[in-house]
């Protein structure tokens, strides 16, 4: 390994979050044992000292967007602009582009006020922050209208619009090979961090299980969401460890969903 690899890895080993830094990591989210794990376990990817720690090039997330990334709300945007026809060329495709971007950013859904682009979750908008700071490559799963999901991860994640993975069925229908083979077409790799939605990306969460040393965000709804613990030791021969799981209510573990809303004062200390 070259000196300048050694010493980029000692750097993101060290640099970690002490004493009063750590509550400014992931503001919007309630102060539970859910979210100390979360930021426990990026971390320690990031430990050169770690069982857990993951090279750089390994550092993969795979997110679903539509429903997970943001609110279902945003679906009714999807389709409301029409694309080109078979005769378009490359400026047609650009002002649909475009046109998709203005309609995510001028309409909304008119009970709300807010508009569509805003229905991004802050919580989620935090945690993908924590994970390109610790030199994660974030991939989005779009199971929607794919240039919709597209502008969101720009307009709210920073993501260049290659980065979203188009899947032609819907995410509750999606075996888990064909889920597989698109992230493997696209990326060439496995990731390490999988978030997903408990009752509609079913293969998703599947094929998470069967990596090793994996964390896995599980995005509940209602009130029955807790923290699931591992529950797992360190694998004799590699010394790591099994998926990390954590199912997210966003009921009880965020203190916001949007960032046009104001927090909540309630925190939790349990789950």
């Amino acid at each position: 390994m070259q000196w300048s690899s050694l010493f980029l890895y000692s750097a993101v080993s060290v640099m970690q979050p002490t004493g009063g830094e750590r509550d400014n990591i992931l503001p919007s989210w309630s102060s539970t044992t859910a979210r100390h794990g979360i930021i426990e376990s990026i971390e320690r990817m990031g430990r050169t000292e770690s069982p857990e720690f993951v090279a750089l090039e390994d550092r993969v997330a795979v997110l679903v967007g539509d429903g997970a990334l943001w609110s279902a709300a945003v679906q009714s945007a999807d389709n409301k602009v029409v694309p080109p026809n078979a005769d378009g060329d490359l400026g047609s495709f650009a002002d649909y582009s475009e046109s998709v971007r203005a309609h995510l950013s001028l309409n909304g859904p008119k009970a709300v006020g807010a508009k569509y682009r805003e229905f991004a979750y802050q919580p989620l908008k935090e945690l993908v922050g924590f994970l390109k700071e610790h030199h994660f490559e974030i991939w989005v799963l779009s199971f929607g209208d794919h240039e919709v999901d597209r502008t969101m991860v720009e307009l709210n994640y920073g993501l260049p619009r290659f980065r979203v993975i188009e899947v032609s069925a819907t995410s509750s229908e999606t075996p888990p090979l064909e889920l597989a083979r698109a992230i493997w077409d696209r990326i060439g790799a496995a990731p390490t961090v999988f978030l997903g939605r408990t009752q509609t990306d079913l293969g998703l969460l599947k094929l998470a299980r069967k990596g090793e040393g994996t964390l896995k965000i599980q995005i509940a709804s209602g009130q029955s969401g807790v923290q699931e613990a591992s529950g797992t030791t360190p694998d004799k021969v590699s010394g790591r460890v099994d998926s990390w799981s954590f199912v997210i209510s966003p009921e009880r573990h965020w203190l916001r969903k949007f960032s046009w809303q104001a927090p909540s004062v309630t925190s939790l200390s349990k789950n």
